[in-house]
C-alpha cells in the first residue's frame, strides 16, 4: 500500500507506527474497546472495528498526536467509507468516552495474575507447552517489541569496518552484530532505507542475523564447488552465498516461481552484484530436479512456513494463523526437501530450513525426511558457525528464539552419504 500510495516521510513513519502499533497491541485495544461497548466486539461492522481500533490506539498509546485529532480522522475515514450515518456517531462517541475513561481503560490492562500478552491464547497455549510458561511469556514480550535494523555488509562490493565509517560521516550511529561479522546494527533509524548511504552502491542489505547464519550453515564451501539457493525469494541468503562462494571461487544459483519475487530477486543481484550473471531457474523446485542434469556440492532450501519466528517483524502473522497451518505447511516443506535430495551430489550437503518455532514445521519435517531416505544423516550445525553463535545449537540443530538482537529460526544439516 505504501509503494501504491507515497507519503512524505513523517507520514509514512506515523502510518507504519499505527499500524505496527495496533497489531501489536490488538489484545490489549479489544479489551478496552469491549468495556466502552455495549455488544460483542464479533459483531460489530469490520471497517467499523478498525476505525476504533486505529483511533484508540493513537488516544492510548501515542503522545503527539492530540486526541481530538485521533477521534476526528477515524470519524473521517468513517464518512469517506461513505457507511450509514449514525456510525459516524458511534465511533465518536466510543473514542470520546475512551478520552475521559483513560484512566480506568488503562487499569484493565494491569493485572500481574493474567498478564495480556497480544498474541491469540492458543499460541500461547502452545509455546508454553513447548517452552514453559517463563519463556513463552518473554517470546511474546519480545514479539511485541520494535525489531532492531540489522544491515548484511556486502563483503563484494565493501567491509563492515569502512561502511562504519560511511555511516559514521553522515552522523548515523551503528554497532557491530553479535553473531556475524559482516553485521552493523543501526541504532536509531526511521528513514527509507534507499535513503542510506551505500545503497545504489550495493554494499549492504537489510537482513537479521539469523538470516545470514542459515547460509554460513552450508560452509565451508568447497573449491569451485557448485551451490544452490532452491527457495531464493528476493535474494537475501542467495547474497550472503555468493559472498561466501568468492573465496573458493564457487557457483551459486537459485530458483524463484514467484514472479514478483524473482523480478526483486533480479533487481537485488544488479544492485549488489552487478559483475555476476546469477544463473535462477523461473519455476518450482520440483520441475528444475526433473529438467535439469546439475548435482549440487550444497543446498539451502529456505522453505515456506508460518513464519512464527519473525511475528516480531511481521506482527500480523499471530492474528493470520491457524492452528491446521502447520500441518498444512509441513506437507509443502515435506516435497520440497524430497525434490532437493534430488539435486544434491553425493558427499554433498542440504541444509533445511525455517523462520517457524514449530516442531511440524522443524524436528517433525527431518525426522520424517531420515527414516524415508537412509542415505542422508543429520549432522551437527556447531561446526559451520562462530564459536559466538554456538549458544543455538540444540540437539544438532540450529535454533535460535526471537531475542533482542536475533529472529527465531530453526535449521537442519543433512550430508548425502551416497557414494
Amino acid at each position: 500500500m505504501l509503494a501504491e500510495n507515497p507519503l512524505e516521510s513523517n507520514d509514512r513513519q506515523l502510518a507504519v507506527n499505527i499500524i505496527y502499533g495496533l497489531l501489536r497491541n490488538r489484545e490489549s485495544l479489544d479489551i478496552m474497546l469491549q468495556h466502552l461497548c455495549s455488544q460483542p466486539l464479533k459483531k460489530v461492522e469490520p471497517f467499523i472495528l478498525q476505525a476504533l481500533r486505529v483511533g484508540l490506539y493513537q488516544i492510548m498509546f501515542l503522545d503527539r498526536i492530540p486526541e481530538s485529532a485521533a477521534v476526528n480522522e477515524s470519524v473521517k475515514a468513517v464518512k469517506a467509507a461513505r457507511l450509514p450515518k449514525r456510525l459516524h456517531g458511534f465511533v465518536n462517541g466510543v473514542l470520546r468516552n475512551s478520552i475521559r475513561k483513560k484512566e480506568e481503560l488503562l487499569a484493565l490492562l494491569e493485572n500481574p495474575a493474567q498478564p495480556i500478552l497480544n498474541h491469540p491464547h492458543w499460541l500461547v497455549e502452545r509455546w508454553e507447552k513447548q517452552y514453559g510458561k517463563k519463556e513463552a511469556t518473554r517470546i511474546c514480550r519480545q514479539n511485541n517489541e520494535q525489531a532492531v535494523f540489522s544491515l548484511q555488509i556486502n563483503s563484494c562490493a565493501t567491509d563492515r569496518k569502512s561502511f562504519k565509517e560511511i555511516l559514521s560521516t553522515n552522523e548515523i550511529l551503528t554497532h557491530h552484530g553479535n553473531y556475524c561479522d559482516d553485521t552493523l546494527i543501526l541504532e536509531d533509524f526511521h528513514g527509507e532505507i534507499r535513503e542510506l548511504p551505500g545503497f545504489d552502491e550495493g554494499y549492504f542489505q537489510v537482513q537479521d542475523q539469523g538470516a545470514q547464519l542459515l547460509a554460513h550453515l552450508l560452509g565451508p564451501m568447497i573449491q569451485n564447488g557448485d551451490y544452490l539457493d532452491a527457495c531464493a525469494g528476493i535474494g537475501g541468503k542467495t547474497s550472503v552465498l555468493i559472498q561466501l562462494a568468492e573465496h573458493v571461487q564457487a557457483s551459486v544459483s537459485a530458483v524463484e516461481p514467484d514472479k514478483a519475487r524473482l523480478e526483486k530477486f533480479k533487481e537485488n543481484m544488479t544492485r549488489l552484484h552487478p559483475s555476476l550473471d546469477v544463473p535462477i531457474f523461473p519455476g518450482r523446485l520440483q520441475d528444475f530436479a526433473i529438467s535439469s542434469s546439475k548435482r549440487f556440492h550444497g543446498i539451502l532450501l529456505d522453505v515456506p512456513c508460518s513464519g512464527t519466528g519473525v511475528t516480531r517483524r511481521h506482527p500480523d502473522i499471530r492474528w493470520n494463523r491457524r492452528v491446521e497451518d502447520f500441518k498444512n505447511y509441513q506437507k509443502t516443506q515435506l516435497g520440497l526437501l524430497q525434490s532437493a535430495a534430488k539435486l544434491l551430489a553425493p558427499n554433498g550437503i542440504l541444509v533445511y530450513a525455517t523462520c517457524s518455532l514449530e516442531t511440524e514445521e522443524n524436528e517433525q519435517v527431518i525426522e520424517h525426511f531420515l527414516t524415508h531416505n537412509s542415505d542422508f544423516s543429520l549432522e551437527d550445525c556447531t561446526a559451520s558457525l562462530a564459536s559466538k553463535a554456538h549458544t543455538f545449537i540444540t540437539n544438532k540443530y540450529f535454533t535460535p528464539l526471537p531475542g533482542p538482537t536475533i529472529d527465531g529460526f530453526f535449521s537442519a544439516r543433512l550430508r548425502n552419504n551416497h557414494s
